[in-house]
């Protein structure tokens, strides 16, 4: 049967219906989102006015409320009560008012805790290229954030990728809902300044200083919070950078706060939502600067591996970072310019992060001080019980509740950081020792070639008489080192490992990168490599034999010791004739380093320079 047609006043009796059922529907969701705010309003005037700050307090709160727009979608209600019920809230109790009025209360303390006014023009930098699903879950988790409307938020693409180009585009209404503004860059195009074949991480480096330089020298901004397009953010991200914004202006040993831990791996640790450190090793990853810093270090921002020179001691100048035990962000890139899934599922994966927890108050930060946290950790390493990590059966074991002091030569750290969990190389430490809690106890890993704050009787110094020799290009370093009459010490190499020491010998035109074998520290000579005129340094250790076709060495050498024959000997023979020997030997070295002289390479630097260890 043929359906029957309704009349004009039918249709029109059922289109007011339908206009009269959306528009109640619009009125309860309306009435539903004010009775949330209000709701939101009431419970942040009763928070403040238990924290003491009274009515008006209250109101600054209320009235930021009352700006609050209602025409947000899901995503920005995210961002509205993110750290609501579901969210746990962590202080360390009544701060006084003068302490949140400034960063240092009556009594000198330097109080951790955010608010707002801490950064006076804050911004976030997003970094992206072209992978546009990580870029979603990043800017989403952005979204989420408390605090997020005092930032001026960039996402900056390098390259005019049409995905991430649509991502921001789309999610750009909402970012100016919730923020304190947004804009969307493109590095485009994409022009190598190293050449074609240049690595990603040059790209990356470039990209960089592109980027930041439009963040502080164009829009101004007095601190700028650094990401990537593969990180998750703790719910507290933002508040913990206004929370430890006033130790940048209170210590000048420090240069920046980072949102990472190194060694803050899962398994084995109970890491502490609130205890903060220094490091010495820059640790990036989610981590803010400010405009002076980007002033100092603009004009020669390297063009690749700017994290490798971000560590460079003459660029760094003994400054450090700020870092949280428990990670503030969680890297979420099993891909990308540094990075492949191999080592992503080894290292990153299996990291710690504050997942679900809002800290606002740190407490008293004053112990991050240069002189008060350096004089509690020489304490701390006074009284600390030695401990040795052994494989033996019998081999006393850890006590919970006790505080153990491990000493290490790099050599031989793979075996402790196995143990204890950590970073397959050292990081994370001040002046070389880290602090790391492990099931249970607590253990002061220190370097017993570098660790400045340990005793004398623990430190190890260099070999008498060591001192480094430049060596040919394609020589090995038992080569150069026989050259002159002496021997090649391979534990003595890390005293040589520094772009400080390099520079004495090597000119290092573009400054010093990290590389792993066991032919560094050297110069790379060969035009035709991608680092020519760089100055390598390693991680790992060197040997003495090694050679590389394409650099010249940084040898260790050291006074040949007397055959055991001569050595008996000597120990027999009447004083004179030992004093004669001794002569002998003296005008033997005097003669070497005459020829020696005649030998040395042009330009290759004196091999009697100072060593300049700091």
């Amino acid at each position: 049967m043929a359906a029957s047609k309704l009349s004009p006043k039918q249709a029109a009796g059922l289109t007011l219906l339908c206009f009269l059922a959306l528009f109640s529907f619009q009125l309860l969701w309306t009435h539903d989102k004010l009775e949330r705010l209000r709701g939101l309003r009431r419970g942040l005037r009763r928070r403040a006015s238990r924290r003491g700050g009274g009515a008006a307090a209250a109101e600054h709160i209320g009235a930021r409320i009352d700006r609050l727009t209602l025409g947000s979608d899901s995503t920005g209600d995210a961002a509205l009560f993110a750290g609501g019920d579901e969210a746990t809230i962590i202080r360390e109790g009544a701060a006084s008012a003068s302490a949140r009025a400034g960063a240092v209360d009556g009594g000198g303390a330097l109080r951790g805790v955010a608010r707002a006014g801490a950064l006076p023009n804050p911004a976030i930098i997003v970094f992206c290229f072209n992978r546009t699903d990580y870029l979603n879950v990043t800017l989403h988790s952005l979204l989420g954030l408390q605090g997020l409307e005092r930032y001026h938020v960039y996402v900056s693409q390098d390259g005019n990728d049409e995905g991430v180009a649509s991502l921001a585009a789309s999610l750009g209404p909402t970012f100016l809902r919730s923020a304190g503004g947004f804009e969307f860059w493109q590095k485009h195009p994409r022009v190598p300044a190293l050449g074609a074949n240049q690595p990603g991480h040059a790209y990356l480096a470039q990209h960089y200083g592109w980027g930041l330089g439009r963040v502080f020298d164009e829009r101004e901004h007095s601190h700028a919070v650094i990401v990537e397009d593969d990180m998750l953010f703790s719910p507290d991200f933002l508040l913990y950078f206004e929370a430890t914004a006033p130790l940048l202006d209170a210590d000048p040993t420090l240069w920046c706060i980072s949102s990472w831990n190194d060694n803050g791996f899962q398994k084995g640790h109970n890491w502490d939502v609130r205890r903060l450190f220094r490091t010495s090793y820059f640790p990036g990853l989610g981590w803010m600067m400010t405009r002076q810093l980007w002033q100092e270090l603009g004009p020669s921002w390297p063009k690749d591996h700017w994290d490798h020179w971000m560590r460079d001691d003459e660029v760094s100048k003994g400054r450090e970072c700020i870092a949280p035990e428990l990670n503030r962000n969680k890297n979420i890139g099993e891909e990308g310019a540094n990075m492949n899934k191999q080592a992503f599922k080894r290292y990153l994966k299996t990291m710690d992060w504050n997942e679900n927890v809002t800290v606002t108050d740190f407490g008293d930060l004053s112990h991050l001080l240069l002189p008060a946290y350096e004089a509690s950790l020489r304490a701390d390493m006074a009284a600390a019980i030695p401990f040795e990590f052994s494989y033996r059966r019998n081999a006393p074991k850890p006590e919970k509740g006790k505080t153990y002091l491990v000493l290490y030569t790099v050599e031989r750290y793979t075996r402790i950081s196995l143990r204890l969990k950590v970073w397959p190389y050292p990081r994370g430490h001040h002046r070389h020792v880290a602090v790391v809690p492990w099931e249970g106890s607590r253990f002061l890993v220190a370097d017993r070639r570098f660790c400045t704050l340990l005793p004398k009787e623990h430190q190890l110094p260099p070999t008498e008489g060591m001192r480094p020799v430049p060596g040919k290009q394609w020589q090995s370093c038992r080569d150069a080192c026989e050259e002159r009459g002496l021997t090649c010490q391979a534990k003595d190499f890390w005293w040589l490992n520094s772009c400080a020491v390099m520079r004495k010998h090597f000119p290092c035109e573009h400054g010093c990168t990290i590389e792993l074998g066991p032919d560094v520290p050297a110069y790379v000579m060969d035009s035709n490599q991608t680092l020519h005129q760089y100055c390598l340094i390693t991680q790992k250790a060197s040997t003495c034999v090694a050679k590389h076709a394409s650099t010249a060495r940084l040898c260790a050498c050291v006074p040949k010791e007397a055959p055991k024959a001569q050595r008996r000997l000597q120990a027999l023979l009447p004083t004179a004739a030992a004093d004669s020997v001794e002569q002998q030997q003296q005008q033997e070295q005097q003669q070497g380093q005459q020829e020696r002289q005649r030998q040395q390479p042009l330009g290759a630097g004196s091999g009697d320079a100072a060593l300049g260890l700091g």
